[in-house]
């Protein structure tokens, strides 16, 4: 999600409908998607229930899920390992725990993206904190944390902060700057990626807790692009879907997928480094992935298209995307999910999601079998 609370939410509403009822030159622009949606009959499994806000999802050694959880207004923040979750007796353990959350009504901040490096004592898990300390008031948000195979953790590096100034610095590249919410989190050997929604941006933390912007990711039609998620496709560069909240609310699915070499980052001018629109025309993204045989899984944040009406039926899904035809948008539930969050594939092909990210009182990890 993109902001702090459901103000935002409540905002971007208020604009769709006004953009709806009244009109503009948006709203004289309705989707005109070229690629058609197939839904794939899917089998589907409660993994974990009874979670608070859950948000990415990563798989580490040993199969072991390990599942974010931002919180809500009665539970803190945490992270929880679940053992045997491609089974019918998975069991979930927390491992960190007393992570800061804000938000309330429904939509809340804290934990979001995470990624897992390694194997054995070198392991960690990578950890991404939405907002920013000059946006909360809190030193957490924002933060990049490890978290070590014994559970100890290393604080990294606060990209929050970092993305704050620079849009601060860079404020004529949209109306809300200065703005941050680091959202999601690729760990990769010799990299660590983020994804800011709040900036735009997708950045790199260096070995020595430094920080850059790679590139800054253009503005749609009504809104701004609000990247939500980072992967490795199996060319080595990188993927970058977006939310596109009011255009999908406005026009229809909106939501983009972008590649990027990192090694062609423009670092004097991040708006300039090159990308390759791979694919459009999803609804919103909340979490992707490559799986180990090259195809492209997000999560949609939401699919109904008459959601404005019905917001208590979003209809979330996973759309699956094969590398040599990203035209090609299978969905794998139907819209049977409520809001969904990260999405991860385990070593069996099976793809695990995080459903009800905001919004319902109580959240889930769900198993497709395709």
């Amino acid at each position: 999600m993109k902001r702090k609370t459901p103000t935002f939410v409540l905002v971007v509403l208020i604009s769709a409908m006004l953009l709806i009822n009244f009109g503009s030159h948006a709203s004289a622009t309705t989707a005109t998607a070229t690629m058609t949606a197939q839904t794939n009959a899917t089998d589907i499994s409660v993994v974990v229930t009874g979670l608070h806000s859950p948000r990415g999802l990563a798989f580490g050694p040993g199969d072991i899920l390990y599942v974010a959880e931002a919180g809500d207004e009665s539970h803190t923040g945490s992270i929880l390992e679940v053992l045997n979750a491609m089974s019918q007796n998975a069991s979930a353990h927390t491992i960190v725990d007393t992570l800061s959350t804000l938000g309330d009504e429904g939509e809340f901040l804290g934990v979001s993206g995470i990624s897992f490096l390694g194997r054995g004592t070198n392991s960690g898990l990578y950890a991404i904190m939405g907002l920013s300390p000059e946006i909360t008031g809190n030193n957490a948000f924002g933060n990049l944390f490890r978290v070590d195979s014994h559970g100890g953790i290393q604080n990294i590096a606060n990209v929050g902060s970092y993305d704050f100034q620079w849009t601060a610095d860079h404020s004529g590249l949209w109306e809300e700057f200065p703005d941050t919410n680091p959202y999601g989190v690729l760990a990769i050997p010799g990299h660590i990626y983020v994804v800011d929604a709040g900036a735009n941006t997708l950045n790199e933390v260096l070995a020595d807790g430094s920080v850059r912007v790679l590139a800054y990711f253009p503005n749609e039609i009504i809104r701004d692009a609000i990247p939500t998620c980072v992967t490795q496709g199996p060319d080595n560069a990188l993927y970058i879907g977006t939310l596109a909240l009011v255009e999908s609310f406005v026009l229809g699915p909106s939501a983009k997928v972008y590649r990027v070499d990192p090694s062609q980052a423009n670092l004097g001018d991040p708006t300039a480094t090159p990308m390759t629109l791979w694919t459009t025309n999803l609804w919103p993204i909340n979490g992707c992935t490559f799986s180990s045989d090259g195809t492209f899984y997000a999560s949609q944040l939401f699919t109904n298209p008459n959601i404005l009406e019905d917001f208590d039926h979003p209809m979330g899904d996973v759309v699956k995307i094969p590398f040599a035809d990203p035209s090609s948008h299978t969905f794998l539930t139907g819209g049977t999910l409520s809001f969904a969050g990260g999405v991860a594939v385990a070593p069996n092909g099976s793809v695990f999601v995080s459903d009800g990210t905001a919004f319902v009182p109580e959240g889930r990890v769900v198993r497709l079998r395709q």
